[in-house]
């Protein structure tokens, strides 16, 4: 997103309408806020209200610049009021969603979505933000029931893509509905111009849902990597490389084909020496190939470049390398290192990584 939508010209003019910040969530110097703003996961987009400080409108996942300017507007609209008709239960519905509210927003959005009838511009919207609001309140039926009826007519673009990767987990595999979401997931990850994350997310779930089916599973995956290598060779800069680059591992991951993946991770780690993810990546794999060894130089680099909660899981990470490889004392003191490590960042921070890796040392 950083690399492929944040520069773009349309947000950068907006820079005098709204203050823009980026948190990066895994420093612990930024614990505060990124309690403050709890998300689902990352990344998330959020406007805030600069007279209350408090969330108008919250959106997970990724989004084109088209799409992030409509929701910035949204966003002003919340805040500002004066919105008529559906627009104005559309913003009851952000105004919910933001506060967690999951339940409520769902009923606002499809109040909205009936009374803004199939023409509604801001419909497809409307449509991602019900089955996203519907996962995180855990209403598996309502999330398939909104999928199913609503997909088939929706316009094959982004948000099309984003209703059927939401659908999929909610539908269970093996039953009748599960024969139209993977049709309509497998005409999904076809359609150009969608951003090279939300076609690689459902690449991913679809190769993973397919897995009482291994044919299915082998060849989706297969078609997963393919991909990956088209728009690794379209990426422009380090940036866009690594991102998709992690995915390749995943590919490669779900295909049991570590070394797939390997060489374009060393590749990033020479291009991004200051980022961690390469090395630790590495170091996971190197360990799947039985390259212990190398697998501990990488988890060496890592450690000295991570920070936060992300160093804990790669001190824990190492620790079963070294355990794999059978050195158990070096283990052992690996895990101890992380959990000292721990115990100096602020309250709260990383709690279930040292967890994590008490009960492991624990058990060495």
């Amino acid at each position: 997103m950083r690399a492929s939508v944040l520069n773009d010209a349309s947000l950068v003019k907006r820079a005098g309408q709204f203050a823009w910040l980026s948190v990066d969530t895994d420093k612990p110097v930024n614990a505060g806020i990124s309690a403050k703003l709890a998300a689902e996961g990352v990344p998330v987009f959020i406007v805030i209200d600069s007279a209350t400080e408090k969330v108008a409108l919250s959106w997970y996942g990724s989004a084109t610049a088209t799409q992030l300017a409509a929701l910035m507007d949204d966003g002003v609209r919340v805040i500002s009021g004066g919105a008529s008709g559906p627009e104005a239960i559309l913003v009851r519905a952000d105004e919910a969603n933001a506060r967690k509210d999951y339940a409520n927003a769902t009923a606002f959005y499809e109040q909205a979505l009936k009374a803004g009838g199939e023409k509604w511009p801001k419909r497809p919207r409307a449509l991602e933000s019900l089955i996203m609001a519907q996962v995180f309140a855990h209403n598996q039926v309502g999330c398939a029931e909104t999928a199913l009826r609503e997909a088939p007519g929706m316009a094959r673009d982004r948000s099309f893509v984003n209703v059927i990767y939401f659908g999929l987990d909610c539908v269970k595999p093996g039953t009748p509905e599960s024969k139209e979401m993977t049709k309509l997931a497998e005409e999904a990850v076809k359609i150009p111009g969608v951003l090279s994350d939300d076609i690689s997310q459902l690449y991913g779930s679809l190769t993973y849902y397919y897995q009482q089916d291994p044919a299915n599973s082998e060849r989706v995956a297969n078609e997963w990597v393919a991909y990956l290598r088209r728009e690794l060779a379209q990426a422009k800069g380090p940036d866009a490389r690594l991102a998709l680059d992690l995915q390749l591992v995943s590919a490669a991951t779900a295909l049991h084909k570590p070394e797939m993946a390997l060489p374009e991770i060393e590749r990033a780690e020479r291009e991004l020496p200051k980022e961690y993810m390469p090395p630790r990546t590495a170091a996971g794999l190197y360990s799947q190939l039985g390259r212990f060894d190398d697998a501990i130089n990488a988890c060496g680099r890592a450690l000295t470049r991570a920070d936060g909660d992300p160093k804990l899981r790669t001190y824990l990470m190492c620790g079963g390398i070294l355990a794999r490889k059978g050195d158990k004392p070096a283990a052992k003191k690996m895990y101890e290192d992380g959990i000292a490590y721990g115990r100096t960042l602020p309250a709260g921070v990383g709690k279930n990584a040292v967890q994590a890796l008490e009960t492991a040392a624990s058990k060495l």
